[in-house]
Parts: C-alpha cells; structure tokens; sequence
C-alpha cells in the first residue's frame, strides 16, 4: 500500500475517535433532568454537539474517498480498527478501565481484520466493476 493509499485509512480512524470523543463529552454535558424537548434544543446550540456532527460529516467523506478504490467486501472490516481507537482513546482521556476481556476483545479484532485484509483473491487498490 502506499501513503496515498494509507493516508485516508489514518484520517479515518482520527477523525472517527474523534467523533466519540466529542460525543462522549457533549453528552455529557446535557441535562436530561427536564426531558426530551430541552435537551435536544441544548444539544442543538452545543458547540460540543455541532462539532460532532461537522466531525461525523468529515467522517462520512473520508469514508466516500476510501471506497472511491476500495473493495467494500475488504474495505468495511478495517472500520472495526475504530473500536481499537476509541477504546485506547477512552482509557487515556476518561481514564477508563481497560479489563482482561476488553484486552481479548482488542485482539479478536485485530487477528480478524488481519485475516480479512490479507485475503489474497482481493487487491484493495483495483476499483470494484460497476453495477450497470
């Protein structure tokens, strides 16, 4: 692979971390007390919130350019390393605990989408044939 090919991968992942991150800390800094209604108009001018959401939409479009060459069979598997960062991301920013079974868990993942990447009938850098 090359860092063309490589790039959008890291993007991804900083950017989809991100997206929890944010999330995690605008929820929590909604008030559910007075109910649905307010909260959702808190949400709504949450500088927190909103850039989530911008985030989210950065995510989206990586998402489109990795596939723009990407098998999506190969392609979609490697969206579980998120899991990975969000997990590692949360244990240092929220200090949140990282147990024997989450620790099994990460490596399940990581032999999994190994195994899906290395399939050797599929090339990820050779554009899908269209559907028409």
């Amino acid at each position: 692979m090359t860092i063309k090919a490589i790039l959008p991968w890291l993007l991804y992942l900083v950017v989809e971390t991100a997206v929890q991150v944010v999330f995690k800390i605008a929820g929590t800094g909604l008030d559910v007390v007075d109910g649905l209604g307010p909260m959702v108009a808190q949400a709504a001018t949450s500088p927190w919130v909103l850039g989530g959401f911008f985030l989210y939409f950065l995510g989206f479009l990586l998402w489109m350019t990795i596939l723009k060459d990407a098998d999506l069979g190969r392609a979609f598997p490697m969206t579980a390393m998120v899991y990975l960062t969000t997990l590692a991301a949360a244990v240092f920013l929220f200090h949140e605990i990282l147990t024997p079974l989450r620790f099994v868990g990460i490596l399940t993942i990581i032999v999994g989408v190994g195994i899906l990447a290395s399939d050797e009938n599929s090339d990820d850098l050779v554009p899908s044939p269209g559907l028409g």
